[in-house]
Parts: structure tokens; C-alpha cells; sequence
């Protein structure tokens, strides 16, 4: 059997808008015609090849005549027919891909113009593999077999894998998400080919460890890899060989399906709006809650470690610009501290590309079209007084937030916030510190946020965006509680045994778990998140009346087959949906559950496994994994 990839990411300077349109509609009107109809906005046609019509490729029109280059992506029907809808003015080229092709020539186009394109078929298996999704690549792998765990290290007597891996899923895990796969796109043409500007090396083997060092993402791939050491070479020496079979010629065992029903009347727009020396990891475009605000308006990027400067693209003038986002205090470290060159990049040499103070990780947008971001505006040092126990927070008081931090930490985010009608910022400065965030819809408009690991304290912090526009009182207006579980079974919070210490009958037990993904039900008005710690959790937190002290969480392991997680969202019918490392998309809904959700055991996560549903996406999976 094969184990199925759950994450295919990339680090893109371009953002897709993809809708789900009938792209065709001249096309259905007249299903017996193989006459295309379009208007004055649209280019359409039909794409044929040697063997005929050609079902289920793409076509792409490109233009670089706007303010930004501009795209847009359709699929041929059965007939080979195409047509792609409500382009802006211009001039474009107009090219076929699909799997099974090669791109075919490049064919200028103007609007309210049939254009007839000739599809060229792959003239190998090799050819036509270049145009494959990574996945299929990544797929040629070799993964230890599940015999070597779980690992007894590599003293004598044991099996040469580390004992930290206990199963194959948590190397898989590793592998695909959950670290190597938490940045790169694996098996797409950059990462499957060792690049020229590298340098010339004996080995393959030589090439990777040289290549793992490189530009400042050096220091933490060295790291993954070492974790990844074992007897017969780890992890670094299955690369080497990957990439050897494929300069060798090998190929994916198997070959993707070409877009067929419902996945034919997918159009994809992109737009290239940011810079090749930065990156995005997220963007805001309108409140989630409301999806009318900010009709038509700006989308707000925000690029983490790589940038001060906010890429905003206008969807309707079709221009990009950048925002500088200032900090707070002057003193702010830089992500260029924190993440130094310590081998020269293929791309950038020497220079240190990231170098932001701001570093914003997760934009999101309110009512009045403010947006949010969880950013950086003063040292971690500088902690605010009302953290502190002493201070007589509410918060502070239950679960104060004293540790000072020295340096750049990737985590000590506050939040930041812009509103486009004054273009002025706002800082919100939170003892906690700011990973994801989700408006709740409430009466407070509540901002609640997930604060990723912290260093062990594990919580969920909360803004009252309502008060806090109302007074500017950031220490007033916000909260925070630890993760405390219901595990003396009374149905209420009381004191709490602390992470790694044994459960007390009369007490609770506090989570050293934390949020990443954070998310607000609108069925019950709980607060779900995900933990990244092998396999995969979720927690949900009843806030209760006063929630820094009657706040109660409930934890679920994700059960096999799933493993491997990072975000989450939760739908209108309070429904938790993951994507996960193991192939799945997943469900957990906890109106399944037929147990008690409290109790001695509650902390461990492995109640309600009747809420799980999962979801197999497609794509290949690694030879030799179940």
C-alpha cells in the first residue's frame, strides 16, 4: 500500500484567486456545436492534436501589459473546446499544457478573437514528465522500512534509527510536513535537480549536505537533517540517491489524471505581486465573517520573516505596490539576527534576504475593513507590566507571562493594525505571543489567537477589539488562559497538576500543547486549535463566564490512518476540518462523540475517535508505506 501526501506548499511570490465559475457557458448552450462563442472579453477556441481533440488540458493567457504579470488558467471540455472568460484589456500569449504534452508554442491573442491552438504531444515519458505535480516525484523517495522502528538508537544493540522516531508515520511526518515539507514544494523541478550555481561536487551525497547549509534557512535544514541521522545514512543519503535515479533517468511510477467533471470548470487567476527576494505566507482580502467587506478592494500580504515591506495588490487596476509596516520601538530585532548566512545561497550568495522587524506572519480583516496583523513591534525583552502576576491582570494573575526572551524569536509577535481609510497603524500589545488569528462573531468582535508554542506555554490569548477601539486600553482589552483539561471529571475548572506531572483525582491537568491554527464555532461558541506535536491534535476551549480562570479544553489525537497536521478551520455547522501529512483530508465532529469528554484519561486525546471522518486526496504515495 502507499501512503498519500497531505500538503503540496510553495513558497510563491504569486497569489491565486481561483473561482469556481462555469467557464463555458457558451460551450453549454450549445453542447452539439463545436463553434465556440465568446465576447468581447474572452478568448476562446479549440485544441487539437495529431490524435484529435485534446479533453482536459490547460490553456493559458499571459500578458505582461498590465501592472503586474497577469495570467489566467482554463480547461478544455471533451471537444477539446476552451474559452477564457473576462480578461482585461491587453495583448496575450495563448499556449496549451496538459499531461501527456509538451507546452505547446507560444500564439499571440486579442480579445473577442477565436484562436484555434495545435497541442504537441510529449515526444517521451521523460518530456511529459516535467510538466508532472511534485508529488509524483516526491513519491520516488525511499522511506526506512516500518521494521526499523521503532528507533533504539545507534549505541550497541541497536537498529541505527533515532530513538525519538517511535513509528514510520512520525518520520513521515518529518519528512513531508512537519519539517523538511513545512517550506519546500518536494519534487518540483528546483529541489529534484541539485542547480549549477551550487558548485561542482564528488557525490550527490556531498552536493546535499553542501546544499542543506545554504542562505539562511541553512541553520534550521542542518538541523531537521541531523534529527534525521541513522546508521545507513539517514535521510541526507536517501536524497542523494533520489536525485541520482532521476538524473539517471528514472521516472514517477505512475502518471497524473487529467482534470475530468466538475474540476474542468475550475479558472485560476495569478498574479505575480511581490518580489523574487521575499515571500508570502499568508494575505487578507475581506472579513471572513462577512465576506461582503472590502468589495473589489485591496489584498494585504504578509511576507514573515522576508520583508518590512507589505505587498498590496489592487485586483481591480491590476497593480502591485509595498507598505512599509513600522514597529513600535526602536530596539527590535531583526530576522536577519536570527537567521545568519552561514553558506553562500545558489540564488542570493551572501545576502541575507530576510531582514524584517515586523516579521507578520497571519493578516486577517474586521467589519470596517481594518487589518490585522499578528506582527512584531517591540523586543521581547520589553515585556509589558500588566503580564506580570503582580500586576492584578486577570490573566497575569492565573497564568502570568514573566520570561524574558533575548534576540530575534520567531515567535514574539504582538499585533499590528492598519486601517486603510486613516493609513495609519495601531499597535496591540499583547503579552502573549501571536502566531494565527480569528475574529469570533460576537458582540465584542473578539480577535482570538493562537500563540504556536511559546516556549511550553501553551495557550490561547483573546483581544476585545470592541473595547479596545473604544478606550485604546490594550492591557484591558485583552486575556489570555492556559490549556487546562477537565480531568477530576467535576465539569469545571480547579487547580491543575502541570504538564509531565501525574494526574491528581482532585485536580485538572494543564496542556504543554499549544494552538497553531486557531478557530472560533459558530455553532457553540467554543474556540478550536491545532497542535503540531506527533500525530496531530486538536483542542477546543469552552471559554466559560470569566475565561482566564473557568476556561476548560478538550484534546483528540488524530487516530489512524491520519498524522501529520498544521492548520484547521471549523464550518457553520461547528464541523473541525485538517489536512494532514498522511493523504487525508479530515473531519472531526464532536456531536459523534459517545463517551464522556472528561475524566483521568481526557488529557491523553484519545477520546471520541467515532468524531474522525477522513477523506483520501489524490496523488501517489511513497513505495513500501501502509
Amino acid at each position: 500500500m502507499f501512503k498519500r501526501f497531505g500538503k503540496m506548499k510553495t513558497i510563491s511570490v504569486a497569489a491565486c484567486i481561483i473561482a469556481m465559475a462555469v467557464s463555458h457557458r457558451a460551450i453549454a448552450q450549445q453542447p452539439q456545436q463545436s463553434v465556440v462563442q465568446i465576447d468581447g472579453k474572452s478568448i476562446g477556441g479549440v485544441v487539437t492534436s495529431k490524435n484529435g481533440p485534446e479533453a482536459g488540458v490547460w490553456v493559458i493567457a499571459e500578458t505582461m501589459e498590465l501592472g503586474t504579470r497577469f495570467a489566467k488558467m482554463v480547461v478544455t471540455d471533451d471537444r477539446g473546446r476552451f474559452v477564457v472568460p473576462d480578461l482585461p484589456k491587453a495583448s496575450y500569449n495563448v499556449w496549451v499544457r496538459g499531461y501527456g504534452l509538451a507546452d505547446s508554442p507560444k500564439v499571440k491573442a486579442e480579445l473577442g478573437k477565436v484562436v484555434n491552438l495545435t497541442a504537441v504531444i510529449a515526444p517521451n515519458a521523460a518530456a511529459a514528465a516535467e510538466y508532472y505535480p511534485g508529488i509524483y516525484w516526491f513519491s520516488m523517495i525511499d522511506i526506512p522500512d516500518k521494521s526499523m522502528f521503532p528507533g533504539t538508537g545507534s549505541g550497541p544493540g541497536g537498529n541505527g534509527m533515532p530513538e525519538s522516531f517511535k513509528t514510520q508515520e512520525q518520520w513521515l511526518n518529518m519528512v513531508q510536513l512537519n519539517g523538511c515539507g513545512n517550506c519546500h514544494q518536494w519534487g518540483n523541478k528546483a529541489t529534484r535537480e541539485i542547480p549549477a550555481a551550487l558548485g561542482a561536487f564528488d557525490s550527490s551525497h556531498a552536493a546535499w549536505a553542501r546544499r542543506l547549509q545554504s542562505g539562511q534557512g541553512g541553520t534550521e535544514m542542518a538541523m531537521f537533517m541531523s534529527r534525521m541521522s541513522t546508521a545507513d545514512g539517514g535521510h541526507l543519503a536517501r536524497l542523494a540517491k533520489w536525485t541520482d535515479r532521476i538524473k539517471a533517468g528514472e521516472l514517477p511510477a505512475s502518471v497524473p489524471q487529467r482534470p475530468n467533471g466538475v474540476e474542468r470548470n475550475v479558472v485560476v487567476t495569478v498574479y505575480d505581486w511581490a518580489s523574487p527576494k521575499s515571500y508570502l505566507h499568508d494575505l487578507a482580502l475581506t472579513d471572513k465573517r462577512n465576506p461582503t467587506i472590502n468589495p473589489n478592494g485591496k489584498i494585504y500580504g504578509a511576507p514573515e520573516l522576508s520583508t518590512s515591506d507589505i505587498p498590496v495588490f489592487d485586483p481591480v487596476k491590476i497593480t502591485k505596490n509595498t507598505m512599509r509596516v513600522p514597529v513600535r520601538d526602536k530596539d527590535v530585532p531583526s530576522s536577519k539576527d536570527g537567521f545568519p548566512v552561514i553558506a553562500d545561497s545558489p540564488y542570493n550568495g551572501k545576502e541575507a534576504v530576510w531582514d524584517t522587524q515586523v516579521n507578520a506572519h497571519n493578516p486577517m480583516m474586521d467589519q470596517e475593513g481594518r487589518v490585522y496583523f499578528t506582527a512584531q513591534s517591540r523586543s521581547p525583552l520589553n515585556i509589558p507590566s500588566y503580564c506580570y502576576k503582580d500586576s492584578g491582570h486577570p490573566s497575569a494573575k492565573a497564568f502570568p507571562l514573566e520570561v524574558k526572551r533575548n534576540g530575534f524569536v520567531q515567535n514574539s509577535r504582538q499585533v499590528t493594525v492598519y486601517d486603510p481609510k486613516t493609513q495609519k497603524f495601531t499597535f496591540i500589545d499583547t503579552c502573549f505571543g501571536t502566531h494565527h488569528l480569528n475574529f469570533a462573531e460576537d458582540a465584542n468582535n473578539t480577535l482570538w489567537l493562537s500563540n504556536n508554542s511559546q516556549f511550553g506555554e501553551g495557550l490561547v490569548g483573546w483581544i476585545n477589539t470592541k473595547m479596545f477601539w473604544k478606550t485604546g486600553d490594550a492591557a484591558k482589552s485583552q486575556g489570555w488562559t492556559a490549556l487546562v483539561v477537565d480531568t477530576n471529571g467535576n465539569g469545571k475548572r480547579d487547580a491543575y497538576v502541570e504538564p509531565g506531572q501525574a494526574v491528581d483525582p482532585t485536580k485538572d491537568k494543564r496542556l504543554a500543547l499549544a494552538f497553531y491554527g486557531v478557530a472560533w464555532s459558530p455553532a457553540d461558541g467554543s474556540v478550536w486549535g491545532s497542535a503540531l506535536a506527533h500525530p496531530g491534535y486538536i483542542l477546543r476551549v469552552a471559554p466559560g463566564s470569566n475565561p482566564s480562570e473557568t476556561a476548560l479544553t478538550e484534546v483528540y489525537k488524530v487516530p489512524e490512518p491520519g498524522f501529520g497536521l498544521r492548520g484547521l478551520d471549523v464550518d457553520r455547522k461547528g464541523v473541525v476540518w485538517v489536512g494532514l501529512a498522511s493523504g487525508h483530508m479530515a473531519s472531526f465532529d464532536r456531536r459523534k462523540c459517545k463517551g464522556p469528554l472528561n475524566g483521568p484519561t481526557a488529557a491523553e486525546g484519545n477520546l471520541c475517535p467515532e468524531g474522525w471522518t477522513f477523506y483520501p486526496m489524490p496523488g501517489p504515495g511513497f513505495k513500501g508505506t501502509a
